[in-house]
């Protein structure tokens, strides 16, 4: 079986609550998935981290495979990857097994958790990955391509909550109101929806007056007893801060166009991300961002991994490449702590920001970073499809079952 796996009918799949992502062929690895599928368009099957809908899942991945990627189903040469949450568990890949298996006819299968798959796409085997999705945004820690399940932690706000939380910021814009009452457009959740999502219309800022934030590029100056990283620090940690905008070019007001008609929308579009900083003002009994993350790197073993952590994290997710967001985590977490040049084994000296390396090309842009996940999963397919030991096969599946997920994946 393994002689008909080659490299350009590896399949990836990236499996998300609110779009997944997928793609062929694995010979070059620089350049974005070519498919992607809405969720909504199959009911939402995953929410929350949950899976509500097998039937609709499946249905799903028929799309992708037989429809987008044009692969035959009664001559199915093509092994699939699938990255998927820390949170399923063992019945839920052994479903994925049977349905890849016995519907999906696949040839070879690999389950790969997706973030580990993150921190392999930005060139690192350890970290602290923060994937900031639809329902809810995830944290979690690896050491040495190691998950640490006593690490996990889930804050239930993603960007449904987001885009809720900015609707209520347009709503109490009596000019824009008014605007949309003339055009006789509905100022609803797809409104705030296709603001949010658009490029350079938000930003996370970390006072919401523009002149204050654009004064605040020292990454609030030792807000907490934070150190502010400098270029040649992030270098000689082979980590890299997003790149330093210019923040006095972003104007009070934008002008959008929506549905054909223009609208004027105000600087409380920066707030926009604020639910995740403070919870509470959505009424979410739920830790905030830093909070989460703190722990999450506290109840991590030993203690001397800890400053690695705080150098290698990794912002994913849909939500996770919003402009301005790592500025605005680095200057929170100055709040919980506290940093030092002391040399000792766990005290913290940096807190720095992976992201795709620039050797790939193509990904390496601004704009492509939100497939550090993507690219990871693909790395490894490169590797585990080449050599049937590593994954499992259709011969693995019909002598031991759905089970035999777990001899064979991370």
């Amino acid at each position: 079986m393994s002689l008909t796996l080659k490299e350009e009918n590896f399949v990836v799949i990236d499996i998300g609550s609110y779009i997944t992502k997928a793609g062929i062929g694995t010979q070059d690895t620089n350049k974005p998935p070519s498919t992607f599928v809405n969720m909504a368009d199959y009911n939402n099957p995953i929410k929350n981290n949950n899976i509500v809908s097998w039937e609709d899942l499946e249905a799903s991945w028929q799309h992708i495979l037989f429809k987008e990627l044009g692969i035959k189903k009664a001559r199915n040469e093509h092994p699939v990857l699938f990255t998927v949450p820390v949170h399923w568990n063992k019945l839920e890949h052994e479903r994925l097994t049977q349905i890849a298996f016995e519907y999906l006819n696949v040839p070879g299968l690999y389950i790969a958790p997706q973030p580990l798959m993150a921190l392999y796409g930005c060139g690192s085997v350890t970290g602290l990955v923060v994937d900031i999705g639809h329902n809810t945004t995830d944290i979690n820690v690896v050491v040495d391509s190691i998950l640490q399940p006593s690490s996990n932690m889930t804050i239930h706000i993603g960007g449904n909550i987001l885009n809720q939380y900015l609707l209520q910021l347009l709503q109490g814009d009596n000019n824009l109101v008014q605007q949309c009452e003339q055009a006789g457009v509905k100022l609803d959740e797809e409104f705030a929806t296709f603001i949010r999502e658009k490029c350079d219309i938000c930003y996370v800022a970390m006072g919401h007056e523009l002149q204050e934030t654009a004064s605040t590029t020292d990454e609030s100056n030792l807000a907490g007893g934070i150190a502010a990283a400098t270029s040649e620090e992030i270098t000689d940690n082979e980590t890299t801060v997003e790149e330093e905008e210019d923040n006095k070019d972003i104007p009070e007001n934008v002008e959008i166009e929506y549905q054909g008609h223009k609208f004027t929308i105000g600087p409380y579009r920066h707030k926009v991300y604020d639910p995740l900083f403070k919870p509470d003002l959505m009424g979410i009994d739920t830790l905030s961002l830093r909070n989460a993350m703190f722990l999450a790197v506290n109840n991590c073993e030993p203690p001397e991994i800890r400053p690695k952590l705080w150098e290698n994290i990794v912002l994913t997710g849909g939500c996770g490449q919003m402009r301005g967001l790592q500025k605005r985590v680095k200057a929170d977490l100055g709040h919980v702590l506290s940093i030092s040049e002391n040399a000792g084994d766990t005290q913290t000296r940096l807190v720095g920001f992976l992201r795709i390396p620039d050797y790939f090309t193509v990904l390496k842009n601004k704009e492509f970073q939100q497939y550090s996940t993507w690219l990871g999963a693909e790395i490894v397919a490169k590797l585990v499809f080449t050599d049937a030991k590593n994954y499992v096969s259709k011969v693995d599946y019909n002598e031991s079952g759905p089970s035999v997920c777990h001899t064979k994946s991370y």
